[in-house]
């Protein structure tokens, strides 16, 4: 079953991004005994890691698919890898902080509009962001983002702009500051266990 659904990301992922015209190429498939299957593409910039998500428990089938992006040392099968003797991140969404900052908002602008970057609010708006469902939706929404971007997007995970991934990570930890913050206002505020990784601790 696994395998089935290798193939039906893969040719749902090929069908909506245009791989070839930004040099992407398939670098990786999971093994198909795992329980969530992903492939990643490679291009010279960077990675991006296609993961589906699902049950076919009856009566309650479920599917999504997440993506993620990574610099071109990110492990294939883990989020978090050591580097610069540090434990990091190595696979990173870019819905939450990523395009706010591509987008030149301030960290305090961008803890304000979490999760809702201009590009991504304009497609769920839209008369294909109303129509599809699924995993085609998450892959149409970023195809979108693609096209908006270019290479803007993917040159934050560049390992040749060593520069911008530092000022990336200043904008993270300065916004997850203002998280911390905010949560001890709240009556209720996160705990966070022994081992937590920062969101600004990234490689």
């Amino acid at each position: 079953m696994n395998r089935e659904k290798q193939y039906e990301l893969i040719n749902l992922v090929e069908k909506c991004f245009d791989f070839q015209r930004w040099d992407f190429r398939r670098s990786y498939l999971s093994s198909p005994a795992i329980h969530f299957p992903f492939v990643i593409y490679d291009s010279e910039w960077c990675r991006v890691k296609f993961v589906h998500y699902g049950s076919d428990y009856p009566g309650q089938p479920w599917t999504e698919m997440h993506i993620y992006y990574g610099r071109l040392h990110a492990e294939n099968d883990e989020s978090l890898m050591i580097w610069n003797d540090e434990i990091c991140w190595c696979w990173h969404s870019i819905e939450e902080y990523a395009l706010n900052f591509i987008d030149g908002l301030s960290p305090e602008e961008a803890v304000e509009k979490k999760h809702a970057p201009r590009i991504m609010d304009e497609f769920r708006n839209s008369e294909v962001g109303k129509s599809v469902h699924g995993p085609e939706w998450v892959a149409r929404r970023h195809m979108v983002v693609w096209k908006h971007y270019g290479r803007r997007l993917f040159k934050l995970f560049d390992l040749r702009c060593p520069d911008v991934w530092e000022q990336y990570r200043s904008f993270l930890r300065k916004a997850a500051q203002i998280e911390d913050e905010n949560d001890k206002k709240r009556d209720f505020p996160p705990i966070k266990l022994a081992g937590h990784v920062e969101i600004y601790e990234v490689c």
